[in-house]
């Protein structure tokens, strides 16, 4: 029973830290950012000055100004917290402007709405002009049927299955796979901040949770079939985790550095999976409990 007591013990710390530092939708995603039905880019700076180059990053989440110029440029108020905001020679700076990022706005398929602002480079006034560009956003509802088909999938599989034990490990460890692959993808679409640490921030409570996904299908398959609890409880939590990310069912541009089908897939097996594991545990014990002898270790 070794396994159950700590499986019980590491479920209990997860929730509490999830309790305790659940994120909001916008930090789930690796570098704070979100999905949206938009990408932005910058169009013209104008008059050109050699040195000064601004771009915007990360699908329009971020404009990044790099002054190679012998002057201060002047970032005027008005884009957020960031703004104003003076880049000294050789200098860089890296933000979220709200008059060019497509967070929070909405942009028709198809169209462009314009923003632009005016530097001021050693005095001179220098216009920088973008455009946001609307995306046709998926039809949410397939997707949502395929998490609703995962999910259903698996407690089917393990009572049918003369081994339900082995049926859940293969699915947490296939809930587990599709979140480290989406969270990775997710790490790489950030190009604002150091790559590790986005990878660290972006992993958060699910390194405790995939440990105990791992850790039960080690148990299991070292003849111990209660560690099914501890891969059961690491698929709940990692499901839980993943749910700020289902906007990605839903909008167009995805904060996901590959094809947005993918992310979805991603996202779909992830909580599908492991709801369907969380599910199908409980009946999973108690067929459990029935078969041992008892006296015997779990």
């Amino acid at each position: 029973m070794r396994v159950l007591r700590w499986s019980v013990f590491l479920l209990l710390v997860s929730t509490g830290l999830l309790l305790l530092t659940g994120p909001s939708p916008a930090a789930a995603h690796a570098g704070g950012l979100t999905a949206t039905d938009a990408r932005g880019r910058v169009v013209a700076v104008s008059p050109a000055v050699p040195g000064l180059t601004v771009t915007a990053i990360e699908d329009g989440a971020r404009l990044r100004l790099r002054n190679a110029t012998a002057f201060p440029v002047a970032v005027p108020a008005g884009g957020g917290p960031a703004t104003p905001a003076v880049v000294a020679p050789g200098d860089e700076l890296t933000w979220i402007d709200s008059r060019s990022t497509p967070a929070g706005r909405e942009v028709a398929p198809g169209r462009t709405e314009a923003w632009s602002m005016v530097l001021d480079v050693g005095g001179r006034q220098v216009s920088v002009s973008g455009e946001l560009i609307g995306e046709t956003p998926p039809a949410a509802l397939p997707w949502w049927a395929a998490v609703l088909v995962a999910a259903a999938a698996v407690p089917l599989a393990s009572r049918r299955a003369r081994r339900p034990e082995l049926v859940l490990t293969a699915a947490g460890l296939t809930a587990m796979a599709a979140s480290v692959v989406h969270v990775i993808g997710s790490t790489l679409a950030v190009e604002s901040a150091p790559r590790w640490s986005t990878l660290l921030s972006a992993c958060g409570i699910n390194l405790l949770n995939w440990s105990l996904i791992v850790g039960g299908a080690v148990a299991v398959l070292r003849g111990r079939p209660a560690g099914v609890l501890a891969v059961c409880a690491g698929a709940a939590l990692t499901a839980v985790f993943v749910l700020p990310d289902v906007t990605s069912l839903h909008r167009a541009v995805l904060p996901f550095a590959g094809p947005p089908v993918v992310e979805r897939l991603l996202v779909v097996l992830t909580l599908g999976v492991g709801v369907g594991v969380a599910v199908a545990g409980a009946s999973a014990l108690r067929a459990l409990a029935q078969r041992t002898p008892a006296g015997e270790p779990a």
